[in-house]
């Protein structure tokens, strides 16, 4: 489930975008989402975010996107707990076909940061930017992360005032509607729920920047 924070920016942006969008402040609510009074009459607006494949047992993608996303965050926790004052952009490549094991992420996490922690680059030199280095397969089997991990990089940008641990994430754009119009229906049955808290109600989809989240938009018009 996406954050307040992040379904405030959605809302933002159809505000800016669709003329008819209800106007007005909106109000955290439970069920719908927000609600919007305006002209004398409460609207309801109810957010669904877009997941390929997404059903009531979840959606494998998005484990997978979180998992690997928690791993490269618990490091750079640990790592700048070491190291403050250091802030480095780490980008971990995985390997897709090696499922991630929930119960032992933390010290996966402790491994990547032990490595990072020798591949530290020097200073960029006169007229460079930043500096990198990039760790071998030596590097990742000597550290016990080869099986999960097929790249790792490791830049220094001395100016950088934070860093950033992340995984580069690559997909295909979904293409079957049935699983998109699945996930609006879903909630069809809850509109009478939702009326009783408002006079109208507003279905806004949206998904976030990743490859689970990615519909070909062209299936919809075409």
């Amino acid at each position: 489930m996406a954050s307040k924070a992040v379904e405030r920016a959605v809302l933002a942006m159809c505000g800016d975008r669709i003329p008819s969008f209800p106007e007005g402040p909106a109000a955290d609510h439970e069920s719908p989402d927000f609600l919007v009074t305006t002209a004398g009459r409460t609207l309801g607006i109810e957010m669904q975010e877009f997941i390929q494949g997404a059903g009531r047992g979840g959606a494998a993608g998005r484990e997978a996107e979180s998992l690997r996303s928690l791993v490269m965050a618990t490091a750079q926790r640990e790592f700048e707990a070491r190291h403050p004052g250091v802030f480095l952009y780490v980008y971990g490549h995985w390997n897709r076909s090696a499922a991630l094991d929930r119960r032992t992420l933390p010290d996966l996490a402790r491994r990547v940061a032990s490595l990072v922690e020798g591949l530290v680059p020097a200073p960029p030199g006169t007229g460079q930017g930043i500096s990198r280095r990039d760790a071998s397969y030596d590097d990742l089997e000597g550290a016990g992360v080869a099986d999960s991990l097929l790249r790792l990089d490791v830049h220094l940008f001395p100016p950088a005032t934070f860093g950033l641990w992340s995984s580069p994430e690559g997909g295909r754009d979904g293409q079957d509607l049935a699983d998109l119009m699945a996930q609006v229906q879903a909630k069809d049955a809850k509109v009478p729920a939702y009326r009783k808290s408002c006079s109208e109600v507003w279905l806004v989809m949206y998904a976030l920047a990743l490859p689970s989240g990615r519909f070909d938009l062209d299936m919809l018009v075409g």
